[in-house]
């Protein structure tokens, strides 16, 4: 009998760490709450974490992949692009084949360049071209470092993340925050990569929680607990790069989050990043068959079992590389109204001013403003039709998937494919390449007045579509 806990894949790969910290004074402002526009100071470094990924057996590059962690809530598809171009320009790979995960951090500012005339605005567009030249850099260099290894999957868990849509009996209404009563995913997916001789070159972390932990109070440019996670990891293991992938985080967040401490976002971060080594205190040292070698007659009769090294043939099912993808189309909710209609409550809201000068009275009005000209940038990115059209990409190196969701799903995503593929080790990876889909709660979270439901622009029933549709992919792709 062989111990199938931990799974494996083998390929090539090399990473690398680029700084993408902003200036001080960047325009900071995330939050409808905040009463500030430019952040003045920076609590840890933002990074970019780059993983090049490639077949043991190929040399070209048609199935390669380029993995980016990248510390910011996300970017808007016009500011995304020309990043994805320069990648693709100075890698030779296609632009499918470079996906850049969010690790949703939303304390290092909106960097939206259409903000240009507000305070600190005017170095959004020049810091996002840094990050592109920055980046296509380092990616284009990453070629020269491949080196042959194996990757090393295991699960911990994490009371960080909560569920996040209570009732508020006061107000009669759901709010985003902290549900004590509610559940959530508490797996910690963790993909260690070593080259041949058991040197860990780089970690690979997927975990399901909004990094949330600074909010309106905060006015420091922050990664948020994915940086306290990373140095966590870091001071035990060597400084190496740490590719965070943000998991299915749609209805769940920190417990202690929304506020203005640093302190908070440095706790957070470290309590993921202590069950993340305590997952790979318990991987093997290096990867073997943990296999059942029989009994042993002692004042008991003890089963034994050993490491043995792995079959030439295990070893080449292991180096299987496949790329796959699957498309459908995901149905517009039919109450979103029209960009016309919201841009007119816009000019209203604008028009009318703040009736007081108090804080209170302020915070509110930017907040309501805030919410219509987020409304009017998701007019902004609907298609043509009634429908939007979903890429859903993914790849399979050995037993282990790394899946690419665009967008912001339900918790229920990542329990249900893992549940459904439980001799495989699923990486559900949201915020790939941003979120042009917005939300996708689950069914029975629709008609509840939920922020989620009202930041989305997909119907009732999107979500499971998408999870039959990816159950469907895997099926064909991954047996």
């Amino acid at each position: 009998m062989r111990d199938s806990r931990f799974k494996y894949g083998r390929c090539r790969a090399a990473a690398v760490t680029v700084d993408i910290t902003p200036p001080e004074n960047m325009y900071h402002r995330m939050w409808g709450a905040a009463l500030h526009d430019q952040a003045v100071g920076v609590h840890q470094p933002l990074e970019a974490n780059l993983l090049w990924l490639k077949p043991s057996t190929t040399g070209d590059v048609d199935t390669d992949v380029l993995l980016l962690s990248v510390d910011h809530c996300l970017f808007w598809a016009a500011d995304l692009e020309p990043i994805k171009q320069s990648l693709s320009t100075a890698t030779e790979l296609a632009p499918e084949q470079i996906v850049i995960y969010f690790t949703h951090t939303h304390a290092a500012g909106l960097m939206d360049s259409t903000r240009a005339e507000l305070p600190g605005g005017e170095l959004i567009a020049p810091y996002l071209a840094e990050i592109g030249e920055k980046v296509s850099v380092a990616a284009a260099a990453l070629p020269d470092s491949l080196t042959e290894m194996w990757l090393t999957t295991g699960t911990g868990h994490c009371s960080l993340a909560q569920n996040r849509d209570y009732w508020d009996e006061a107000n009669n209404s759901y709010v985003c925050g902290y549900n004590p009563l509610g559940t959530a995913d508490s797996t910690v997916m963790v993909i260690r990569l070593c080259d041949l001789e058991g040197n860990v070159k780089t970690v690979l972390v997927n975990y399901a929680c909004h990094p949330t932990t600074l909010a309106w109070d905060n006015r420091l440019i922050s990664p948020d607990y994915v940086g306290p996670m990373r140095r966590t990891l870091r001071h035990a293991i060597g400084k190496i790069p740490v590719v965070f992938i943000q998991g299915a985080s749609g209805d769940v967040g920190p417990r202690e989050g929304f506020v203005g401490d640093t302190d908070a976002a440095e706790s957070n971060g470290r309590q993921l990043g202590l069950a993340v080594l305590e997952a790979m205190a318990g991987m093997p040292t290096e990867p073997a068959d943990f296999s059942y070698d029989g009994a042993v007659v002692s004042g008991a009769t003890i089963g034994t079992w050993s490491y043995k090294p792995f079959s030439s043939e295990y070893v080449k099912t292991m180096s299987r590389f496949e790329t796959m993808q699957t498309s459908l189309d995901l149905e517009y909710r039919s109450d979103l109204g029209t960009r016309e209609q919201t841009q007119r409550e816009l000019d209203a809201l604008l028009a009318a001013g703040v009736d007081s000068n108090g804080d209170d009275a302020a915070r509110d009005h930017r907040a309501l403003v805030e919410r219509l000209q987020r409304k009017l940038t998701r007019f902004r990115g609907l298609e043509e039709g009634d429908c939007f059209h979903y890429q859903l990409r993914a790849w399979r190196i050995g037993n282990v998937f790394l899946l690419a969701f665009n967008g912001e799903m339900y918790n229920m995503l990542q329990l249900d494919l893992r549940a459904t593929f439980p001799a495989q080790a699923l990486m559900v990876g949201t915020l790939a390449d941003g979120s042009s889909c917005w939300y996708l709660p689950s069914r029975e979270s629709y008609g509840k007045g939920l922020y989620q439901e009202d930041a989305s622009i997909i119907a009732c029933g999107g979500l499971e579509q998408l999870r039959d549709a990816t159950i469907a992919m895997l099926n064909t792709n991954g047996r």
